[in-house]
């Protein structure tokens, strides 16, 4: 909530209605990036506080079900398994959506892509993000990109701040140990 009241200020202290404006593209994958910051805090601070969804993640998640180790291994590192979970979490990027959803649905039961109030908005604002981020504000075909206006950043911004509210107030609802 802190990214989205500063990002909210500066966009409009130094935005402008210029859909190419550097400011603007500056703010729109700030306010993506924070909300792929929260999705990895929240799932990893939840799993962390449940054990039965630490231990439903093992159970369900495909790459932790390749994991394989040998009992000498396990002998000389019994926390092998729970330093193995962190990691693959940590390694985890979260801007893929459906991947997250799978994984929050995995361990907490919740489909946050359902909690989503514009689905399709939301995929493509990560994939506009992208765009920012790695191609400076150009799509893969070389085109500058001039949706980035103050409306539509703050409207993204908007969505954005919804859709991390109703994963809190799912969180929140969910009973511990639920599944």
């Amino acid at each position: 909530m802190s990214s989205y009241h500063h990002t909210r200020d500066l966009l409009a202290d130094y935005g402008s209605d210029s859909g190419g404006h550097l400011v603007n593209r500056m703010i729109f994958s700030h306010q993506i990036t924070a909300m792929e910051a929260f999705l990895a805090d929240e799932l990893k601070s939840d799993i962390e506080a449940d054990a039965a969804a630490f231990q439903r993640l093992i159970d369900q998640d495909d790459d932790l079900a390749k994991e394989k180790f040998t009992l000498t291994e396990i002998a000389k590192d019994p926390a092998l398994v729970e330093r193995k979970v962190w990691e693959h979490l940590r390694s985890i990027q979260y801007h893929n959506l459906a991947r997250d959803d799978a994984l929050y649905n995995i361990a907490l039961g919740i489909r946050i892509l359902s909690l989503a109030n514009d689905k399709p908005s939301l995929f493509k604002a990560v994939m506009l993000r992208y765009d920012c981020v790695h191609r400076n504000g150009f799509d893969k075909n070389g085109n500058e990109l001039k949706v980035f206006t103050k409306a539509f950043v703050q409207d993204t911004a908007d969505l954005v701040k919804s859709f991390v509210e109703n994963i809190e107030n799912a969180v929140r609802a969910r009973p511990a140990g639920a599944s």
